[in-house]
């Protein structure tokens, strides 16, 4: 069995598309279906999260779901897990004696919530003596029929359990859902592009994107500071952030040319892109839209990657990484066709093979961070074992870039 152990998380998202929680998952690349082996990889999970990671750096402020078994209830680790963050999470294979259910019952009563993961319809009806105890139940869409799916979604109201739907991977599919009354939603249907036909830049995109080329293809120090000049408003954003906590300088930053100087061409030019996503997506000026959360957890690992097997890569080649993980998910942003927005850039052909081959460098990086993303175990075992990495570093690495997000959740562009 490998010994590579890998610690991901997937969104949850309410009808708002707000994140309620993630689904926390920890487990080996052969993911043995006989884990005397489930119950060692929720107890190592555990242990990773509260000990390791720490709760907050994973989750924040969301819930935490984490796969359980009826082994595990009986493990005295339960009661040393806080009940307000954790939700168990039973699965399908989680055999409901009568002491096990006199468990549930006993946590349920010390404030612990559990969430059903119903394989099959017919299965569901097995788990009818726990419902009082449920706060949650999971519905694999993929495998329901649509009567069937607005019927559970009934029952399940009728005995107060929130209905999370989970494989939602188109826009449409969440729309069908919402209307089906779901409470929430497990997928990446946020990503999918919706194209609008002949949509255009707006003036504050189009600006972005001036700025962003300039930087990207060496313009001059006083153009970049002119077009600054010509926004006022992108000014004052730029001189809040570089005077916010994030930075440490002994004297307030008072001018455009000082933030080149000091923070760099490069990191302003990832500043401008996450600012296009913000402004598009935001409303408060924060950065809790699960979008613009995913393309900072792309980034993150692209970079961090590219680290990881080129351990003497250049700033040039870190900077074109992270515009791989930027690019990826514009078409998203913008609703227009990626190859439209990549005219507006100067981009090296490596990046176009990155993102619509798949090729090249950067596109294996690319390919696995998707792979890291829909938990593909084998694929990223594949990648760490070519390029020989130490499994201990690459999983602090996973870890340090959910942290990461997770801390740029809570900021604010000023």
């Amino acid at each position: 069995m490998s010994k590579n152990f890998y610690l991901a998380r997937q969104p949850i998202l309410d009808q708002n598309q707000k994140i309620i929680g993630y689904e926390l998952l920890y487990r080996d690349s052969e993911q043995s279906a006989d884990y005397a082996n489930e119950r060692h990889a929720t107890a190592a999970l555990l242990v990773n999260v509260l000990n390791q990671a720490g709760l907050q750096n994973v989750v924040g402020d969301a819930l935490a779901f984490v796969n359980i078994d009826d082994r595990f209830l009986r493990h005295e680790i339960v009661d040393t897990i806080p009940s307000k963050t954790f939700i168990f999470e039973l699965t399908s294979s989680s055999n409901l004696d009568e002491l096990t259910v006199e468990r549930i019952e006993v946590l349920h009563n010390k404030g612990y919530e559990f969430c059903l993961d119903a394989s099959d319809y017919g299965h569901l009806s097995e788990y009818k003596k726990i419902f009082p105890y449920l706060s949650y139940c999971k519905i694999d869409t993929a495998s329901f029929e649509q009567e069937y799916t607005e019927k559970i979604v009934r029952t399940l109201h009728a005995q107060d359990i929130k209905a999370i739907a989970t494989k939602v991977e188109k826009e449409s599919a969440f729309e069908m859902y919402k209307d089906q009354k779901f409470d929430a939603f497990q997928g990446y249907y946020f990503a999918e592009p919706k194209i609008i036909q002949d949509k255009k830049f707006d003036a504050d995109q189009a600006s972005l994107f001036k700025l962003c080329n300039l930087l990207q293809t060496g313009g001059d120090t006083s153009e970049i500071v002119e077009s600054f000049e010509r926004s006022p408003s992108l000014t004052l954003q730029l001189l809040r952030f570089m005077n916010s906590a994030a930075f440490h300088f002994k004297n307030p930053i008072a001018s455009i040319q000082q933030v080149i100087t000091l923070l760099g061409r490069n990191a302003l030019n990832q500043w401008l892109m996450l600012l296009l996503y913000s402004k598009t997506l935001s409303t408060n000026g924060s950065f809790d839209n699960p979008l613009i959360l995913m393309v900072k957890h792309r980034t993150d690992l692209m970079v961090s990657l590219l680290k990881m097997t080129k351990k003497n890569c250049t700033m040039s080649e870190q900077s074109e990484a992270y515009f791989v993980g930027v690019l990826s998910l514009m078409d998203t942003l913008l609703h227009m066709p990626l190859k439209d927005i990549i005219n507006e850039f100067y981009v090296e052909e490596r990046v176009k093979d990155a993102l619509f081959e798949q090729e090249g460098e950067l596109g294996e990086l690319y390919s696995t961070v998707i792979a890291i993303e829909k938990f593909e175990t084998e694929k990223i075992d594949a990648f760490v074992a070519k390029y020989s990495l130490d499994s201990a570093e690459f999983e602090k690495m996973m870890l340090l870039t959910i942290q990461s997000t997770t801390e740029f959740s809570k900021a604010s562009l000023g």
